[in-house]
This record gives C-alpha cells, structure tokens and sequence, in this order.
C-alpha cells in the first residue's frame, strides 16, 4: 500500500479520494464481470466494426463498449459521420487553395523565364530546333529545379516540424492530457506523397509555359511582336484619369494595357496571395471558432458558494478571503432562477422548427422561457457595461429595471451531434421581459417585474459561463440594485450568491479559504480545467499563426517575384520614357499609379473569390459545428493595406534597380 499525487483525471474538487488496485485474473470466476482496455497495432476506421463484432462473438453488449475518442481523433479516425465529412471537406479545401497557391507561384516563375528567354527560344528555332525540343527544355529546366528543390523542401519541413513538436510538447501534455510526446515519424509513403504532390505541382506549372515556348517561330521572335501587339482601342484611356490624377496616371495606365500578359500575370499572382492570405486566416478563426463552442468556457480560477442566511457575515468573510496574498481579481455574483412567457415571433429560430411539429406549448401565443437573472457587485458591473457598450447610470437605476441580455447561446446537439451557437431570442434594446415566478405544482404565477433590456451582448462576465441553459434559456445581467428591487415580493427559488476568483496560485488560494473551517462556504477549484482550456486555445494558436506567417511568407515571395521581374523586362520601355523628358518625380508617381491600379484590380478579384472560399469553409465545418457566417473584417482590412504596401514596396525596389541603368545601354537591350 502507498500514496501518490492527485491524478490529472481527479478533480480537485473531488469529495473523495481515488483508489488504485490490482486484479488478480487467477481468482476471477467465469461469470465476473471486469473491464477490459483494448491497445491495436494499426489504428484504421475498420476498428469500430471489429469492435461490435468481437463484442458479439464473446456476448458482450455493444453498448458497454466504449472508445478514446480523444486519441483516436488524433489519428484521424471516428465513427461520427459529421466530424468525418467535416475532416474530408477541411483537408480537401485547404489542400486545395495551397496547391493553387503553389502551382500560381512556380507558374509564374516559369512563364517570366520563358518571356525572358523570348528571343533565345526564336534563335533556337531558326537553327532547327522543333516544337517538341523547345517544350522539353522548359520540362528539362522544371526537372532540375525539382531535383534540387524537393530534398531541400522535404529536409526544411522535417526539421520545422520537428522543432515545432519539441516547442508545444509541454503545451501538448498540459491541454490534452497526455503522458506521451510527440515526436516526428518518416515514413516511406509520407515522403513518397509529398515527392508526388511536389512533382505534380511543378509539372502542371511547367505545362503552359512549356506550351507557349513551343509555339515561338524564329520570325515573331526576332522582330518581338507576339507579347506587344497594339491598336489605338488597346491602350485608349479615359480622359478622367489624366484630368484628375495627371499624365504620369495615364501613361501607367495605358503601360499595363500596352503589356496585357504580365499586367495579367501579375494580377493573377496578386489573387492568389489574397486568397490565399484570407483562406487560411478564415479557417485559423474558424477552428479557433470551433474550439471555444466545444470548451465549457471556464473564466475564473475558484467558485466560492455562500449560505445567505447570514448576509452580515457573508460580506466579512468575502472581504478576508479578498486580503488573501494570491487573488488576483473577483466578482461577486448572485443567482436568481425565474421564468418568462415570450412572443412566438422573438424565440429562438430552433424553437420556431419545434413549433411547427407542435404548438401545444404556447400559451396565448407565447412561450415559455428559463431566465437566469445575475446580479454583478458594482465594481465588477461597471466594467462589464463598458465592455459590451452599455449605460452603468441607466442599469442601477432602480426604478428603471435595466439588464444586459446575452443573447448568444452555446449548446451541444446530441441528436446530430453537432456543436450550436445560435441567438437566444429576438427582441430590440428598450423592449422588456416580465419576469415570474412559477411553482410547477400549483402552476401559480408570481409577478416579479418587467426587465427593459438597455444591451444584447455574446460577452460573458466573470463567473457566468455559456454552457447549462440551451435553447429556450436566457442568462441576463442586473445591478444588485435591480436584484433587490426582483426580490422583495416573496420568490419561491433561493438566491444563490457566490464569489468568483482568479488567483495567481490557486491551489494555495483554497488551501487558505478551507482553512478558515467556515462552514457556510464551499471553494470549487476549476483552475485545471481552465487551464486545459487555455492551453488548448494556445496550443491551436500556435499552429494557426504559424500556418498565416508561412503562407502569408509565401504570398509576399509570390507578389516581389512577380513584380519585380516584370518591372526588370521593361528596361527598354522606361529607358524610352526617360529620353523623351520623363522626370525622376514623374517616374517614380507613374510607379505609384500603376502599384494602385494592380491594387484595386487584384482586390476587385481577390476579395469575392476570398469570401466565396471562406463561405465554403464555413459550411464544411457545419457538419460538426453550427453557428452565424460572418466575414473576418480585420482580416480584410490588413489584405487591403498589406497589397498596397507590398505591390508599392516591390514596383518601388524593382524600378529602383533600373534606375541605375544607362538609357543608352538600356535601349540596345535585345530582350523585352
């Protein structure tokens, strides 16, 4: 016999102690029943039939069959049809937009080097070489680069993986409950896939330049006719954009219409980094989004629970557990259980489903409500008004009768088993709640007063958590004022008054609040689970921001290549511009109005295609988690501002280049 440190799986609020013994098979009988932990050597989706049949094979009842659904997932693998499609259609969505990111990328690095080599590949035709030999040098070149590419990218992404295990293992272990690492495993078909993803990649950006090159004859080459052919309706302009930003507006204008391919080469590289930057911050919010539906949302470290009969010594005892060394903040909380009948066109769209299959429930066309009425110390009352934009003045207010409605609810759907975020109730601000009192054996009604509603808000304050009440539920916050001015006519359900903690050492905290030997007090430690709740956030985080910063890495490299390569092959073109008397300050504007024009023309394409894709995202993930649409406004804004400073950056750092160049050295330049 001996003793061992708490288990992460007890809690410490536990009214007892966990017991470990042996069993010893010798002395089981035939009949005993025991349970069994079953270990497999491969882990595939087969293992929940298996399961079901070897349960039927030796008598045991399927439902006593139980499974780690926590480490199986883990593995990718589940016997929930919802969280399976919701899995398939995420990997395919995101694999998908990378896929397109990557092919958009190399693409473009293969078509610019074809543009570049314009002439060479004439050359190499007007010496005899065919069709075939030209396409096969651009797959040749896309080969080497493969070789060479794809070892380095595989070694990078296995150390980077790698570090990345060794920095969140400790986060791991604190959120999942975990007594294992993870470590980075290669197996032969990992690398075989993303050598297959890779080469795929590279063949298919390969393919078109590798066409184009094909198709060059030795004549338009040499004379250089095939990317610039004009005619007046090609380059005309409207005469707005130079009597409102200037000739230097307008000779940008018609240079990107003078040289259609690349101004579209570089718009599409644009369109790409968009979607791509959005894309993948809309599903980082949407999992980060998924995350906290399925927490209970735990926002305190102690729940300290008080008998109101002694409201005298409740207060002492509050303001000696508030001295302790630890705590870090509190608010005081009282609960109040009534009821409420509200107007069938203001309940929950759920409700409204449910009524259609039955209306027996209304009650003079209203239905019944659970209303949960917290009062807030005034301290704690405050800040929470500001918080959700709320009149503190117009809240404890007594005659008024104010309250702050939170009108978002979080519950889970065991029917679909489905996560569900969905509006409580459908009511405006100065409209009221007239709350009762209802004893369900008498079915009397005590009238407690009405409630204006001063703000609806998804916030939650300290102490009140989002989990408990479900559809036809209602938390709404009050001033101690209001609870009172509630209370005085005689209410059939107790109030509960409780002190909520944050403590910088919570488990020192109780410690100290048992010791007082109070016994109308009881402290309940949840800081573990909030804790693992945390963690968890931070774990996603990690992974999700890491994910942006590559990508958005990505984008950036896509943008500068693209954009500087351009600016480079248009040597001759700017060199001409600058015989004829164009000014270094007229230059450097006409960069400018150009860098805008790709802006707007990239946003104007990327931000619908970015919206469409989020949307997909949204609805891939409603199969497991139901909850309102809406679009990552901070996302977008930093998209707007981020194009125009990184496209201005790059037209900026590539044009400076060729500033330097000789307008002499650069006219004789014998490539576009």
């Amino acid at each position: 016999m001996g003793f061992i440190k708490r288990p992460t799986w007890e809690p410490t609020w536990a009214p007892g102690y966990t017991i470990l013994s042996y069993v010893d098979e010798s002395m089981l009988g035939a009949d005993d029943i025991v349970n069994a932990t079953v270990l497999l050597d491969k882990v595939k989706s087969s293992l929940f039939t298996h399961a079901k049949d070897l349960a039927k094979t030796n008598n045991i009842d399927s439902k006593s069959i139980e499974f780690n659904s926590e480490l199986l997932r883990f593995y990718g693998v589940t016997n929930n049809d919802n969280l399976r499609s919701t899995m398939l259609s995420m990997s395919a969505i995101i694999m998908g937009v990378i896929i397109v990111g990557s092919v958009s990328l190399i693409y473009n690095a293969f078509a610019i080097s074809v543009s570049e080599r314009y002439r060479h590949l004439g050359m190499l035709s007007s010496v005899g070489a065919t069709n075939r030999q030209k396409k096969n040098s651009v797959f040749f070149e896309g080969a080497i680069i493969g070789l060479i590419s794809i070892p380095i990218g595989i070694i990078c992404g296995l150390a980077g993986i790698g570090v990345t295990f060794w920095f969140i293992n400790s986060m791991i272990q604190g959120a999942l409950g975990l007594t294992g690492t993870l470590t980075v495993i290669v197996t032969p078909l990992s690398i075989l896939v993303a050598c297959a993803i890779s080469i795929l990649t590279i063949f298919i950006s390969t393919y078109i330049p590798a066409i184009r090159a094909s198709k060059i004859s030795a004549i338009d080459a040499i004379r250089q006719t095939t990317d610039v052919k004009l005619t007046g309706k090609t380059v005309k302009t409207s005469k707005f954009i130079r009597k409102i930003f200037g000739i230097e507006a307008e000779i940008g204008l018609k240079n990107l219409k003078r040289n259609k391919r690349r101004y579209q080469t570089t718009v599409f590289s644009l369109v790409i980094s968009i979607v791509l930057f959005l894309a993948v911050s809309s599903f980082n919010s949407n999992l980060k989004k998924t995350l906290e539906l399925s927490q209970a949302g735990v926002n305190y470290d102690i729940q300290v629970s008080m008998n109101n009969k002694n409201a005298e010594k409740n207060e002492r005892l509050i303001q000696t557990i508030l001295t302790l060394p630890d705590v870090t903040g509190y608010t005081v909380v009282k609960d109040q259980s009534v009821n409420t009948w509200i107007d069938k066109v203001s309940i929950a769209d759920e409700l409204q489903e449910d009524l259609k299959k039955d209306k027996s429930i209304l009650k003079n066309g209203k239905y019944p409500y659970f209303i949960r009425v917290h009062s807030l110390n005034e301290q704690s009352l405050k800040a929470y008004a500001q918080a959700v934009g709320a009149d503190y003045e117009r809240l404890i207010d007594p005659g008024r009768l104010s309250a702050i409605v939170i009108d978002t609810i979080t519950y889970e759907a065991e029917s679909e088993k489905k996560f569900v975020e969905t509006k409580a109730i459908h009511m405006n601000i100065g409209q009221s709640i007239d709350l009762i009192n209802k004893d369900w054996e008498t079915e009397e009604e005590t009238h407690l007063g009405k409630v204006e509603i001063a703000a609806f808000t998804d916030q939650y304050p300290m102490g009140i958590r989002m989990v408990g009440l479900g559809v036809g539920g209602l938390n709404i916050i009050v001033s101690e004022q209001v609870m009172d001015q509630l209370t005085t006519k005689k209410s059939i359900n107790e109030i509960q008054s409780y002190l909520y903690l944050n403590s910088s050492d919570p488990m020192a905290t109780q410690q100290e609040i048992e010791e007082m030997k109070e016994n109308n007090i009881y402290a309940h430690n949840v800081y573990q689970k909030r804790q693992k709740e945390e963690q968890k956030i931070m774990l996603m985080s990690v992974f999700t921001y890491g994910f942006i910063g590559l990508i958005t890495l990505i984008s950036i490299a896509n943008i500068f290549n693209t954009i500087s390569t351009s600016i480079s092959l248009r040597k001759r073109e700017f060199a001409m511009l600058k015989s004829m008397g164009m000014t270094p300050k007229g230059f450097n504007k006409m960069i400018n109005y150009e860098s805008i024009f790709y802006g707007i023309k990239s946003l104007l394409y990327g931000l619908p295609i970015s919206v469409i894709i989020m949307y997909l995202i949204h609805k891939g993930l409603g199969n497991s988690f139901t909850y309102e649409f809406s679009l990552p406004w901070i996302s977008i804004g930093y998209a707007i501002v981020a194009v125009f400073i990184i496209v201005i950056s790059a037209m900026l750092y590539a044009s400076s280049k060729v500033k330097k160049e000789n307008i002499i050295d650069a006219l004789k330049q014998e490539s576009i």
